[in-house]
């Protein structure tokens, strides 16, 4: 009786081990392979960032504007009297800057620019600024907030905001637009004490940049 008992407990034992080890093994694979199946890919991981980069850039432009309120000495008038919309004199300008901080991210530093007019009356400015950079690979956006001071003819100063962008044919060296709005000061009239000149100009040139990092 032993003998005939011992293959039907083995039986058993075998069978129980598949009824309860198979649904078993299937319930502690389907959550991974559920989670494989479901989880979505790895979140890309962010740029290193370079805090203590520095970037030196410098600038050439040539541009062009108009001016608003009492536009004396001016190349084209535009509109029906001499206190319209003027055509300024054409301008070079040209300027170099200093920004730390990671491009890719934003960078901060100052700028000084030299303009100077190219027709008509003889004219100088010298404009300090503080300048934002941000570098998207070949593209780059800036901003610049500054304090211009007319040096010749008539010493004055205004004041003066920027934007512009740049398309970096190689590494270094871009093509760059600006747009750029001033207001300067002048000399006081009759009708008003210290006069404002508002001047919106745009100009188009070359960026040439260098940057570095530890």
């Amino acid at each position: 009786m032993n003998a005939r008992a011992r293959p039907s407990t083995r039986a058993a034992v075998r069978l129980a081990v598949v009824l309860v080890g198979g649904p078993l093994c299937a319930a502690l694979a389907s959550p991974a392979l559920a989670a494989d199946e479901t989880s979505e890919p790895p979140a890309r991981l962010p740029s290193v960032r370079r805090p203590w980069s520095m970037s030196v850039f410098a600038t050439a432009f040539v541009g062009d504007g108009l001016r608003f309120n009492n536009p004396f000495r001016l190349a084209t008038q535009l509109g029906s009297d001499a206190r319209s919309v003027s055509r300024t004199a054409s301008y070079a300008d040209i300027g170099a800057a200093l920004a730390l901080g990671d491009p890719a991210f934003a960078s901060h530093g100052l700028a000084l620019r030299a303009s100077v007019a190219i027709e008509g009356v003889p004219q100088a400015v010298l404009t300090p600024s503080y300048v934002l950079f941000r570098r998207w690979n070949a593209w780059a956006a800036y901003g610049r907030a500054g304090l211009p001071v007319v040096v010749t003819p008539d010493p004055t100063w205004g004041v003066e905001g920027a934007a512009g962008g740049v398309w970096f044919v190689r590494a270094g060296i871009g093509l760059a637009a600006e747009l750029v709005g001033d207001l300067f000061y002048g000399a006081g009239t009759r009708e008003v004490a210290t006069p404002a000149y508002p001047v919106l100009s745009g100009q188009a040139g070359v960026w040439l940049s260098w940057e570095a990092w530890p």
